[in-house]
């Protein structure tokens, strides 16, 4: 503990009373039985710190009254003690018979003239008290201010992806609000002009485009509650491979995709989530990848393995270390191009990991596509 400007001064102040006792000591030396009491006496006993003189064999022959308080000793069993001590003295305390400590400041003089040798003590536990009390408060601030710190890290990664995600949605959103309002309008103004067949038509992109965006309002409630951490998982045990058949039914048509399950393996997961993970998981192999398609499940250690990869570019290197972090849309070259909302990956790993599961990126070897895995327990 840093020594401070009042320990410093206590210190000086306890090396000058220790000089003084030494004086007192020498010239108030015990008289003979029954004699009257030196004028040291009176004045060693007045002392507000405890004041013991030792003679040369270390015996106690004098003390004050606060001493014999400090050691927690009557006179009886203290005057008169010789080494070693019913008490245990150090720099920085005093050991009482009863174990408890006493922090204190102390000094010793020698008394040259007789031998003796004067320690004078100063009982710092008030003052160790504040000290520690300061420490604490000490503590307690820097811990509140890492919390603080922490909370602005938060809120900027929150601000950081706020914004990511405002202009994604509000380009993502423009597109399909704009077709449906001008296909709409068109079929509204030219209803009796526009051919059966091309009224399918737009009805049917009409439809899509619902649906798209349908699908980004639910994913963005999603994420709002993955964020607010209201998301629980009800975990049961779920065949990977019911899950994987839900999952290609949201595929596009002409999708790829190649099987290579182990009916053996479950996971213990909510059946909704790991059908969410793997739609996810394959619709952007297909927006991003080429054909055709691997999903695999496998045993891997006490959990389930699932693996999907496409035989795409691959993760470009300037976005594979936020893949999982935040909206990532890259350019989209596969059978499904344009379809991404850029938010999947994001939500499979934040699934992932309520369902107390992993998610990674692995490159694909040898032909360099993209192979994303999941992990999660099993029973």
């Amino acid at each position: 503990m840093p020594l401070n400007l009042g320990l410093l001064v206590a210190s000086l102040t306890v090396l000058m009373v220790g000089v003084a006792a030494a004086v007192v000591a020498w010239s108030g030396r015990p008289p003979g039985r029954g004699g009257p009491p030196r004028s040291g006496d009176a004045l060693v006993e007045a002392m507000a710190p405890a004041v013991v003189v030792f003679d040369v064999e270390g015996r106690v022959v004098r003390a004050n009254p606060r001493w014999y308080e400090l050691v927690g000793l009557p006179t009886t069993e203290a005057l008169g003690a010789v080494p070693p001590y019913p008490w245990d003295g150090a720099e920085d305390h005093l050991r009482r018979p009863d174990g408890s400590l006493v922090p204190v400041l102390s000094t010793t003089a020698p008394v040259t003239a007789t031998g003796d040798t004067v320690a004078v003590y100063l009982d710092i536990t008030d003052r160790r008290k504040v000290e520690d009390a300061l420490v604490e408060q000490n503590a307690t601030l820097e811990r509140d201010n890492e919390q603080l710190r922490a909370t602005a890290q938060r809120l900027e990664r929150a601000a950081a992806f706020k914004n990511d995600l405002m202009a994604l949605v509000s380009h993502e959103m423009s597109q399909p609000l704009s077709s449906s309002a001008s296909l709409a309008e068109l079929l509204a103004d030219s209803w009796d002009h526009i051919p059966e067949d091309t009224r399918l038509d737009l009805t049917i992109k009409i439809h899509r485009n619902t649906r798209r965006l349908v699908g980004m309002v639910n994913d963005m409630l999603l994420l709002f509650h993955l964020d607010s951490g209201t998301v629980t998982a009800r975990r049961t045990p779920v065949p990977v491979g019911e899950a994987v058949d839900v999952a290609a039914t949201a595929l596009p048509t002409g999708a790829q995709l190649d099987r290579r399950l182990d009916p053996a393996v479950d996971a213990l997961v909510d059946r909704n989530h790991l059908e969410q993970i793997l739609t996810n998981l394959l619709c952007n192999a297909v927006a991003y990848g080429e054909p055709p398609i691997e999903v695999t499940s496998e045993r891997d250690g006490s959990g389930a393995r699932i693996t999907v990869t496409d035989h795409g570019p691959g993760i470009p290197d300037e976005i594979r270390q936020q893949l999982f972090e935040r909206p990532v849309r890259p350019k989209a070259t596969g059978t499904g191009s344009g379809k991404g909302r850029g938010l999947g990956l994001f939500i499979a790993r934040h699934l992932a990991e309520v369902n107390g599961g992993r998610i990674w990126y692995e490159r694909a070897e040898p032909h360099g596509g993209a192979r994303l895995i999941v992990w999660l327990e099993s029973t």
